[in-house]
């Protein structure tokens, strides 16, 4: 017989079953595919989860580990376009090397292993031309190729391969040359002019001399571009031609410092071509006129995602140019890079919202000045919280990760350049024509305000807004610019000693029209490039060569003036319509 008390505990056990201790739910569905130089991992979501721990271990053919299991990255939210759909490229290893790969929460299970063997490094070693190898790929990135050992290779490059063409732009000043390689299929151009008559993609590998991830990934493409023979490689080149500039500041990189030889930083100078590299690159740009550009740098901020990026931001880059540029970076390095694993973001991301701004001197902002779309690669120079198995900025392992991510994004411009060629090609000429007409305000400094993309995601962090104040918008009609002959013809004192020029070397490398008049040079602004013009001539400008006079033309809004018409009065004619209704991002 049961007591009350025993009925009571009865009865309680009966209507209450007992509970089952909550058991951690494993990641599950692990694949991994190999791609050049990287490993991407995909897995389902667990219900909750924002962090994931990525776990890779060296063994050998049998699958027994050789080494200790490694936490090489991290997971979260925010590098991801499709949080359903979580990737991680796990990089920063030797190309050939096996591993077990496992994914798992911290302090959680792990998932079932797989266990794959990365791809070697590319091209058939036994095969001429193929079997090239970069110093820096020899020691598996132990050091960078040297000088010597890049003439060497560039030369067996143009000689082993009929689909390479290479170039001397010019010299550093240091005496080492600027090479350049013209790629396509079956063969490339003979000359720039032929080149600037197609469809045409840039990429400028190694501007700072202590960032040469990207040099290492050209050297690396070169190759792959001069041998491959898979269809997309020559489905690219049959339609286009592959511009790479592999060391545009040798100097530097001989010295491993971002300058150059007299320590300018090349990147602010692609207007002002003070120096003899940039110099030579503007020739370039002016001869060859590629419609989209590409350049390679690297970060040093490591809460950024692994690859920042960037596209023009001055307002007086064409809006159709900005926003195809734009384009390139939201719509396909986002998207894509999200479904390999490889977090892009825009230059900054978290905590360096400073950059990214509008000097007209930086290069992916003169790109746009000049009407190509272009966008700035800036890899992240140390793993981060993201990669601890990087070990630092300059570890072997860094380099890996740093070069082969480089590599991954010029072949995601190289796909993007093919898929929407037309497109970027119209961009650039209504840029070309939008600027010829000289309408609207100049802006001497401002950017196009980037929108964040609403939280978890890659754009969520971009730069700040820079919207120009009153003193830095001139709104008075300027037809162009008057320069005396002391001003044109007369030498520089802002060039190094060894390459002595004039305006008249600078503006002719830009390719400026320039019209000879009795009281000296007219540079009128129904040019191409008339949203870099002023920045260079006005003394209001930011950073000008010189305080050109401003010349005025009868008031006319509806037709182009001829350069005869420029200067024939000498105050600014009043405008017929608001000083803002021309100026259509204003606001932005």
């Amino acid at each position: 017989m049961v007591g009350a008390a025993g009925a009571a505990l009865l009865a309680s056990l009966v209507a209450t079953p007992p509970s089952v201790a909550q058991v951690p739910e494993a990641v599950t569905g692990l694949e991994v595919e190999q791609e050049m130089g990287f490993a991407t991992l995909t897995w389902e979501p667990v219900a909750g989860v924002t962090e994931y721990q990525i776990e890779r271990t060296p063994v050998d053919e049998s699958n027994e580990p050789v080494g200790e299991p490694v936490i090489t990255g991290i997971w979260r939210p925010n590098r991801q376009v499709d949080q359903s759909e979580p990737a991680f490229a796990d990089a920063n290893f030797d190309p050939g090397d096996r591993f077990r790969w496992r994914v798992g929460i911290e302090g959680e299970h792990f998932s079932e292993p797989v266990h794959d063997t990365t791809l070697p490094q590319w091209g058939d070693p036994e095969a001429p031309g193929e079997g090239l190898r970069t110093g820096w790929e020899q020691t598996f990135g132990e050091r960078f190729t040297t000088d010597v050992e890049e003439a060497a290779y560039t030369e067996e490059l143009d000689e082993l391969s009929d689909r390479v063409r290479v170039v001397e732009l010019g010299r550093t000043l240091q005496d080492r040359p600027i090479n350049m390689f013209i790629i396509g299929y079956p063969n490339p151009p003979e000359t720039a002019e032929e080149v600037a008559a197609g469809k045409t993609a840039l990429v400028n590998c190694n501007v700072h001399g202590n960032e040469p991830s990207s040099r290492e990934a050209c050297l690396i493409l070169a190759r792959q571009l001069a041998f491959g023979e898979d269809e997309r490689t020559l489905d690219i080149l049959s339609e286009s031609t592959i511009l790479l500039v592999p060391s545009i500041n040798a100097d530097g990189r001989a010295l491993n410092r971002r300058g150059n030889a007299t320590g300018q930083d090349l990147n602010r100078d692609f207007s002002l071509l003070r120096q003899p590299e940039t110099f030579a690159f503007t020739e370039m740009l002016r001869d060859y006129q590629p419609d989209a550009a590409f350049d390679g740098h690297e970060y040093g901020n490591n809460q950024a995602g692994d690859l920042p990026v960037m596209f023009p931001r001055h307002l007086n880059v064409p809006e159709v140019v900005h926003l195809q540029s734009k384009d390139l970076v939201e719509n396909w390095l986002y998207e894509r890079g999200s479904e390999d694993g490889w977090w892009f973001c825009p230059y900054g991301c978290e905590g360096g919202s400073t950059v990214g701004m509008s000097q007209e001197t930086i290069l992916r902002n003169t790109l746009g000045l000049k009407n190509v779309v272009g966008v700035l690669l800036e890899a992240r120079s140390s793993g981060g919280a993201t990669r601890p198995a990087d070990g630092g900025s300059q570890t072997p392992e860094a380099r890996k990760r740093k070069t082969y991510s480089a590599m991954y994004t010029f072949e995601q411009y190289f796909d993007y350049f093919h898929a929407n060629k037309e497109q970027i090609e119209a961009a650039g000429e209504q840029g070309r024509q939008e600027q010829a007409r000289n309408r609207g305000d100049i802006v001497f400094r401002g950017s196009y305000t980037v929108d964040p993309f609403p939280a978890p995601h890659p754009g969520e962090a971009p730069p700040n807004p820079e919207i120009p104040g009153p003193e830095q918008i001139l709104r008075a009609p300027v037809c162009g610019y008057l320069l005396t002959e002391e001003q044109y013809h007369g030498e520089r004192e802002d060039s190094p000693e060894g390459f002595p020029t004039t305006l008249a070397d600078r503006i002719e490398a830009h390719g400026w029209r320039v019209q000879e008049r009795a009281r000296g040079y007219v540079v009128p602004l129904t040019q191409e490039q008339r949203g870099l013009i002023p920045l260079l001539l006005d003394g209001q400008a930011a950073e000008p060569w010189t305080s050109a006079q401003r010349l005025y033309g009868p008031a006319n809004h509806r037709t182009t003036l001829p350069d005869s018409a420029c200067g024939k009065v000498t105050e600014p004619p009043s405008r017929r319509t608001p000083a803002t209704a021309e100026l259509s991002y204003a606001g932005d």
